[in-house]
């Protein structure tokens, strides 16, 4: 099985959590859910016809954090797009939780090898049919292609770069100076757009290798990753 690894930052990123409603809160990396929609902006897969091709079936996903998780709020205004603007009066003022400057290293593998293939030309001429952004239109991302790797599988690893399933973590080795994290984010969902997985990861928030007892791990080039699925 060949991986891609491409490089994927942005200045502001905002995956919103499904829990929050009236202060939107973020994830801390990009979910599945989100990166099914990237990889078919690239490709030119329309918004109503992505999920049939790239999904938790088809898609293999492992993220690397390349920058220390930053979080900030910003206020926004909203306003009553059902009205005329001449006829607006008022804003709703909503405070906002943006990632700061993310940077992430995707690993991806499609089971479909022209689609594959067509995202594999197409990152690494950085060209994207569709305007690439982290999470919010207004939130432009770039990428970059890092390469294309045969991957070895692992049976049992002492260390993980990427984010990682809880259910593939034996232990962790807990070292001075790390912050880890969990989160429970979206795998995957129906063409419909309705999430069918949501499962719990582990991350180190500074970007660093996570030492410890892992299984389901491979490498790829000279990191250890964890694909992140349903």
């Amino acid at each position: 099985m060949k991986v891609l690894a491409f490089d994927l930052w942005g200045d502001y990123g905002h995956f919103k959590k499904f829990y929050t409603t009236s202060s939107p809160l973020t994830f801390s990396i990009p979910p599945n859910t989100a990166i099914y929609g990237m990889i078919g902006a690239i490709i030119g897969l329309a918004k109503e016809e992505y999920l049939k091709h790239i999904n938790g079936r088809t898609t293999k996903i492992g993220i690397e954090i390349l920058k220390p998780i930053k979080k900030t709020r910003i206020t926004l205004n909203y306003i009553d797009t059902k009205q005329h603007f001449y006829l607006i009066k008022g804003r709703t003022q909503i405070r906002t939780e943006f990632l700061k400057e993310p940077a992430y290293r995707l690993y991806i593998h499609i089971s479909d090898e022209n689609l594959f293939n067509e995202l594999i030309n197409r990152v690494k001429t950085k060209q994207s049919y569709y305007t690439l952004s982290l999470g919010l239109a207004n939130l432009l991302a770039n990428f970059q292609f890092k390469g294309l790797y045969d991957v070895e599988t692992l049976e049992q690893s002492d260390k993980v770069n990427s984010v990682i399933l809880t259910e593939n973590v034996e232990s962790i080795e807990m070292k001075e100076g790390k912050k880890y994290f969990k989160e429970r984010i979206p795998l995957d969902m129906k063409e419909d757009r309705e999430v069918i997985c949501y499962k719990e990861i582990v991350m180190e928030l500074e970007g660093n290798t996570i030492e410890g007892k892992f299984k389901n791990c491979y490498k790829v080039g000279d990191r250890i990753i964890s694909f992140l699925t349903p």
